[in-house]
């Protein structure tokens, strides 16, 4: 599933939208979680999961084209714990 599809769904599920206004829904809470993550806030979807940013340490690697060591370096990273619900799914 995709994005066109989550707006399809939208617009079917809802009588009074056009699809383009559920293309500005799907867009706008899009960009909301966006916008919390970055400021590195948690969202919980009730029945869905939990998104929160985290980072991830440096650690070693191996370049698969010389087979010499990399170092990569930390970096922010999305994790996403799913509901008890969605589990059971």
């Amino acid at each position: 599933m995709n994005k066109n599809d989550i707006c399809r769904k939208v617009y079917e599920g809802h009588g009074g939208l056009s699809y383009v206004e559920a293309q500005r829904v799907v867009d706008f809470i899009i960009e909301t979680i966006k916008r919390r993550l970055s400021r590195r806030e948690k969202v919980l979807l009730s029945g869905f999961g939990c998104f929160e940013v985290i980072q991830r340490k440096t650690k070693r690697g191996v370049n698969p084209q010389t087979g010499g060591p990399v170092v990569i370096p930390c970096r922010n990273s999305v994790k996403f714990k799913p509901s008890k619900y969605l589990k059971t799914v």
